[in-house]
């Protein structure tokens, strides 16, 4: 197998502190364990990387969120940090805006830039169990001409602001997994794919039982507002309430067409691959196609779904890879990857690339495309003890056939960060190369660099 270096970029901050795995990643009184987690996380490092090669990060100050993975106890600042294209350095500013999670983060090509985040909504209490007691219940979209948002163009309230027993209330973004915003450049459109929380009352009846689901949108970036979606009952259905539960959200748009990946614990019960465009969205609150890349056996709804969702890339002739973990039929949890249509979404290929025994974990796999092969990477964790902290990291090259060129090797000094994926490098010196952004262990930025060796 042709040798890959891997180089870590350390980027110093004049402000914040930066998630990383060893601190906080791992929260003692979850079971099962952070690792093995059934539900997603959201990303509280987001990159965005500019056609200089340059990268635009944001980031969620994790100062008081030690052991706190899936959100801060309190408000922490978000900010972006813009780290030049030799890797080298970085300019950090607050933008402002405080939240319990970072629920997205892009630009578009005319240089502003987006944030999703939730905050507190005016029925917020502290009543244990009550359908109010939640931090950061509104989720707000808000657009800027400059990183530190002090030229805020818009804010927009998406939902969350009304009190959660009412029926078909939404809020709690985020809740049991995560956010991603993308930009849509052939139609203009910012596009969002969020987890949230909406109650549904027995024939609609306000007794704020509520349930979660993912929830997916356009907006126009000029005015904030939400592109409506068709169909009767767009709150329930389709864009409004896409897979329940659905556990991890990943969004990946092109040429005009926005493709989501859907973790899916009782409707339906599966790893999801779906394609949206605008015109199925506002004609028919429907996708393109919605195909099962993964059937997850058990009851609907039970919240075990012993598999953990990856990333997904387009190739360059129109296929998609995507990757997973799973002990569904394992001896312990593998990783998977898959080959599929880009037209249909089925499934056309797939591949264990792990036969992990005992108490050994693969968690957090990735794949982006490296020259002709496709670079993967994933942790394994020793599951013997429960609050162990420490993820030893791997990677492999893997042909386009998914046959892997060699056996998988041992990456040292570098982390990853759940939620937040792989991505290739188009310009600048690091052209060609797979990079990555994490925190480290002085809560400060990486931007980790996988190329081949020469």
């Amino acid at each position: 197998m042709s040798d890959v270096a891997i180089t870590p970029h350390p980027i110093a901050l004049s402000a914040g502190k930066a998630f990383n795995d060893d601190e906080d990643f791992f929260d003692d009184g979850f079971i099962p364990p952070s690792p093995l987690a059934n539900f997603g996380y959201q990303a509280p490092i987001i990159p965005v990387v500019n056609a200089d090669g340059g990268l635009d990060v944001a980031f969620l100050d994790y100062g008081n969120g030690k052991g706190k993975p899936f959100a801060l106890p309190s408000p922490g600042m978000i900010y972006i940090t813009h780290v030049d294209p030799a890797l080298g350095t970085g300019t950090t500013v607050a933008t402002g805006i405080s939240s319990y999670r970072l629920l997205g983060f892009t630009t578009d090509p005319s240089g502003a830039f987006y944030l999703a985040y939730c905050a507190d909504h005016p029925f917020k209490n502290d009543t244990p169990e009550d359908p109010n007691a939640v931090n950061g219940n509104e989720l707000k979209i808000a657009k800027s001409t400059s990183p530190d948002f002090t030229s805020k163009v818009w804010d927009t309230l998406v939902f969350g602001d009304q009190d959660n027993v009412k029926d078909g209330s939404k809020g709690d973004p985020g809740a049991a997994g995560s956010g991603v915003l993308g930009f849509d450049v052939v139609n203009q459109k910012l596009v969002l794919y969020v987890a949230h929380q909406m109650a549904w009352g027995t024939d609609g009846a306000d007794n704020g039982v509520r349930h979660q689901a993912g929830y997916f949108g356009y907006f126009d970036p000029s005015t904030g507002m939400q592109i409506k979606p068709g169909g009767s009952d767009p709150k329930h259905t389709g864009a409004g309430w896409f897979y329940s539960h659905n556990f991890d959200q990943r969004l990946l748009i092109d040429e005009g067409v926005s493709y989501t990946l859907a973790h899916g614990d009782a409707y339906d019960r599966q790893l999801g691959f779906s394609a949206w465009t605008l015109d199925s969205y506002s004609k028919k609150n429907s996708t393109v196609f919605d195909q099962s890349y993964f059937a997850i056996a058990g009851k609907q709804g039970e919240n075990k779904t012993d598999t953990e969702t990856g990333q997904f890339i387009k190739l360059a002739d129109g296929r998609f890879v995507l990757i997973h973990t799973s002990s569904q039929g394992r001896t312990a949890r593998d990783v998977r990857i898959v080959l599929a249509d880009g037209t249909t979404g089925a499934t056309t290929s797939e591949a264990w690339l792990t036969t992990n025994t005992f108490n050994v974990q693969a968690t957090m796999p990735k794949v982006e495309g490296l020259g002709s092969r496709l670079f993967v990477s994933y942790g394994l964790w020793d599951s013997t003890q429960r609050t162990k902290k420490k993820i030893d990291w791997y990677w492999l090259l893997v042909d386009s056939t998914l046959k892997p060129l060699g056996e998988a090797k041992l990456a040292t000094g570098v982390e990853f960060v759940k939620s937040s994926p792989l991505f290739r490098f188009d310009a600048g010196p690091n052209a060609g190369s797979v990079g990555w952004v994490s925190g480290n262990a002085l809560h400060t930025l990486s931007i980790n660099v996988a190329s081949m060796a020469p």
